[in-house]
């Protein structure tokens, strides 16, 4: 798929989205008035949060660089794990990455095939822990009350049975024509540059099971600042399912697809659209606050080091 398909295909997918966001919003305009800011404080701890999450993504970057000979700095690899976030939120297919390969290569020489596979390699953990995750709310939403959506909880069984076989297997395969089989085989051969190292895998596998509790806490806020009260379970359900639409980001910043993904994963556990897009909502209003702000300001300050 050439550039130029790949950008009609986001804007088409991302037009048709807040068209449908829109049309349900003009039906349901009654729905959203009932709803108001509650606990208007709990903005400012989201803030806080959102950009600890950061905090954590860049101690996993500086982790799987590390073993192959690149050593950031911890203000470094915050700086560049927001500008990665920012960029992912102006241009389509997570363009961040991109800008996140130019800068190691052009400062470190760090050579764009072993970016894609150190990526790929921490891929692999964060979709396993997710799903992992997800199985474990999605059992407990069933014992706590009965509600059990079996296509979500195949998707978490699948992708968990995936990523524990490339672990547990570690198979290696020749890349092929098709550019999007390749993208997985890549995922998969990715594994290889990391599945030795048990202090890697390790500090990996734990910094991103913090990231995604800490996604869980955010989200269970995110409702409340609208006097909105859901179980952690449901919760951690939401989150695990937000983790792996990762691999659906074709708009800008996932704009739109993260959203859809939350409010029909949420209907499924019995939350209502109005509720579950008010929630989604003020995520995407606190992050992108945090990101046009410091995402600039850090582009900056990257581009001045030597």
């Amino acid at each position: 798929m050439n550039n130029k398909i790949r950008k009609l295909l986001s804007a088409a997918t991302l037009i048709l989205l807040v068209a449908l966001a829109v049309y349900y919003l003009k039906n349901n305009i009654s729905d959203f008035k009932q709803l108001t800011i509650a606990n208007p404080s709990l903005i400012l701890v989201l803030i806080a949060l959102f950009l600890f999450g950061y905090y954590l993504i860049s101690i996993i970057t500086k982790n799987l660089l590390y073993p192959l000979g690149v050593y950031l700095k911890t203000i470094e690899a915050f700086q560049l794990s927001v500008v990665t976030g920012f960029y992912n939120l102006i241009t389509p297919f997570r363009g961040g990455m991109a800008a996140r390969a130019v800068y190691l290569k052009r400062k470190y020489k760090f050579p764009y095939t072993d970016f894609l596979a150190s990526l790929s390699a921490s891929y692999v953990l964060i979709f396993l822990v997710a799903s992992l995750l997800g199985l474990a709310s999605a059992i407990w939403l069933f014992l706590e009350n009965g509600v059990m959506n079996w296509i979500l909880l195949s998707v978490f069984a699948v992708v968990f049975a995936g990523m524990f076989g490339i672990v547990l297997l570690s198979p290696k395969f020749k890349e092929r024509k098709s550019k999007w089989l390749n993208r997985f085989i890549k995922v998969i051969n990715g594994w290889h540059l990391i599945k030795n190292n048990k202090r890697v895998i390790f500090l990996t596998s734990i910094v991103t099971l913090v990231q995604i509790l800490l996604s869980t806490l955010m989200l269970y806020l995110q409702f409340l600042t609208f006097g909105i009260e859901i179980s952690f379970a449901s919760a951690l359900f939401l989150s695990a399912i937000g983790s792996l639409s990762l691999l659906v980001a074709i708009t800008p910043g996932n704009l739109g697809v993260g959203e859809a993904i939350t409010v029909f994963s949420a209907l499924a556990i019995g939350i209502t659209p109005a509720q579950s897009l008010s929630a989604a909502l003020l995520g995407r209003a606190v992050s992108m606050a945090v990101l046009f702000v410091l995402g600039p300001i850090f582009s900056y300050a990257l581009m001045k080091k030597k």
